[in-house]
């Protein structure tokens, strides 16, 4: 009981957002606009911002090229006006630092950071995982705290994890810990996490693109081949190619390999051209007149394949191969991109072909030091000043701000059933029902055989759970009594068939309460109701009538309640991973088709976990009995 009042105190506290952090802290001089920001996904940075980073990289990497820039790149105009060109991007501050947290293998992406991060002059420390506290089961969350106040200046983590998510729930709960400190808010950014995204490297991928282009961000033809199921930048070209106007993209993938279903579909709402096709040599024989002038080859990744026939590995290899013969077939302007390191025995692009004008792959691995220096001056705030903030607010984020998330807390402290007419504003799951329309008495003589009578005074929850199961409608009357705490109360509860028309032939639970005092029912019990029996109504009864009725709608979120756990088992908040500081949450979104559900073809709603973004229906989200392990199938 005491868990469920915890949890009713603290179930709209807000989460904080990266966009409401990103107000400098005060001084002498004003921070850039990224100053102290979270990146877990590329639409973390807004295009403005994306651009700002993209040509303060060119004119780095012309200051140093040592005149080895082709005259007609140089010649291009600017992708965006740069306010602060005047300001070096150099952070030159021995009490900021640099964190190197890779929990995974990586060379090119640590040691660019590295490197970047000693050119301004700051802190470099590198954890070492294997030889740390996590091997005495102390939490992500514990150790950053204890590294974050280290430092007496801005901290950036560059964070490479198998789990999904950390940088998201990071940027939820560290900013609180340095502000109690007096530091600056820490910035994390994600390096690679699991297999869901790469925001760092896509963010390379783009600066090189848009260099391979001589810096014209009109158009892009590209193809993307091999392994693009499992390929962490592959997911994140559906954002990063925005930075360019129009997109044509081939993808090029045996079915093992093929992209994810949700990606390509948001590549076509984003209004990129796409197309599909099986193999290299089919893309070569179907699209001969329109090949791609950029190709980019994602290297095969089999240890997420999962089990293989015999010979499947052979055969998805030749498939994503390109051969030497298949050359005089490119256009004329063609080049080659691949995911580094590749594998020196069977390369997805033939080794002659490294020291051939088709080789962007080399330009591109350098291209990220400049990259990551101009980020890190972005994250320091020592840059970033004058970006335009006008699609700001329209950018996809999944960080909602402060005053949305608290959107109704000026109703923490109101009992709609206190008064004899509904408040003048309710939040926007709970929704008040007419009953001046027909007769709301009580009546003994109605009971059901087998079911409760009706009561004289208290509180009525009706229609819980509706479902054709009767399992799942007890199911969620367990989950009210245990969560909202009424098991303490008297009362009754039962699963019958409705006979509400627009219900058809399902069951729904009810739950009797008699002499409850409904006027002390608050906003916030009334959103955890809403969110473990979405649809039910709560009707206040008193002299054998309902004086007042409310339906409870699907909220938008679902967080802070116990029974409640992502199913991903690589999310920061799955219990197996025993990360105890990280606290479930779910935003509802419109149901759209994912690969994550290969047999949920339609739904009203899914909801998404807030850190990892997998995809779940309502019912799933919901544990039994305390039970927190899944096993993925």
């Amino acid at each position: 009981v005491s868990l469920a009042q915890d949890l009713l105190q603290t179930s709209l506290l807000p989460i904080r957002s990266s966009r409401c952090a990103r107000a400098g802290r005060g001084g002498a001089m004003a921070e850039g606009a990224l100053a102290g920001r979270t990146i877990q996904e590329v639409d973390d940075m807004t295009l403005q911002e994306q651009l700002y980073l993209f040509e303060r990289a060119r004119r780095l990497k012309e200051r140093h090229s040592g005149g080895a820039i082709d005259a007609a790149a140089a010649a291009a105009p600017p992708l965006c006006i740069v306010a602060d060109a005047d300001v070096s991007e150099k952070a030159g501050d021995h009490d900021e630092t640099v964190y190197l947290m890779f929990m995974e293998g990586s060379t090119r992406t640590r040691e660019s950071f590295r490197n970047a991060a000693e050119y301004h002059g700051v802190k470099v420390n590198e954890f070492q995982a294997e030889t740390s506290s996590f091997q005495k089961n102390e939490t992500i969350t514990d150790a950053l705290k204890m590294l974050a106040v280290y430092s007496t200046k801005r901290t950036v983590f560059v964070i490479r994890s198998p789990l999904e998510g950390v940088c998201c729930w990071l940027q939820t709960t560290l900013p609180l810990h340095a502000e109690k400190f007096g530091i600056p808010r820490p910035a994390f950014l994600n390096a690679g996490d699991g297999r869901h995204t790469h925001p760092v490297g896509e963010m390379v991928d783009e600066f090189s693109l848009l260099e391979q282009m001589r810096w014209d961000n009109s158009a892009i033809h590209i193809a993307l081949v091999g392994d693009l199921a499992h390929g962490r930048t592959a997911h994140s070209k559906v954002d990063g190619l925005q930075v360019f106007r129009k997109v044509r993209v081939d993808l090029v993938a045996p079915g093992a390999f093929a992209y994810p279903v949700e990606y390509r579909n948001k590549m076509n709402s984003h209004g990129f051209e796409v197309r599909v096709f099986g193999s290299v040599e089919e893309y070569l024989e179907g699209a001969a007149d329109s090949l791609a002038n950029i190709w980019y080859f994602y290297q095969c990744q089999f240890k997420r394949c999962g089990e293989l026939e015999p010979g499947a590995k052979d055969e998805l290899l030749r498939k994503v191969t390109f051969r030497e013969e298949w050359q005089p077939k490119l256009p004329a302007n063609a080049s080659f991109f691949q995911t580094l390191p590749r594998d020196k025995e069977r390369p997805l692009i033939p080794l002659a072909f490294d020291s051939s004008p088709l080789n962007a792959w080399d330009r591109h691995a350098s291209n990220a030091y400049y990259a990551h220096v101009v980020l890190l001056g972005m994250l320091f705030g020592r840059i970033g000043h004058g970006i335009p903030s006008s699609d700001s607010d329209d950018a996809p984020n999944k960080s909602r701000s402060i005053s949305k998330v608290n959107s109704s807390n000026s109703l923490h402290s109101e009992h709609p059933f206190a008064g004899p007419t509904p408040p003048s504003s309710l939040p926007i799951f709970l929704e008040a029902v007419d009953i001046t329309s027909r007769d709301n008495s009580r009546q003994f003589g109605r009971a059901r055989p087998g079911g409760t009578e009706p009561i004289a005074n208290g509180l009525v929850v009706d229609h819980i759970g509706r479902s054709p199961d009767a399992t799942l409608c007890w199911r969620q009357l367990r989950l009210v009594r245990h969560i909202l705490g009424w098991s303490k109360y008297i009362g009754s509860e039962g699963v019958y068939e409705s006979t509400s028309q627009r219900d058809g032939h399902v069951m729904k639970g009810i739950m009797s309460l008699p002499n409850f005092d409904f006027t002390q029912v608050s906003v916030p019990e009334m959103k955890v109701l809403a969110s473990v029996a979405p649809g039910c109504t709560i009707n206040a009864i008193k002299g054998s009538k309902v004086i007042n009725k409310y339906r409870l709608l699907v909220p938008e979120r679902i967080y802070n309640l116990p029974n409640i756990c992502c199913r991903n088992e690589l999310c920061v908040s799955a219990p197996a991973n025993r990360q105890r500081d990280v606290i479930a949450y779910f935003e509802r979104a419109p149901f759209y088709e994912t690969s994550a559900l290969p047999g949920c073809q339609a739904a009203e709603y899914l909801f998404v976990c807030k850190y990892c973004k997998w995809p779940h229906r309502y019912e799933d989200i919901w544990t039994d009995g305390g039970e927190h392990h899944f096993k993925m199938t």
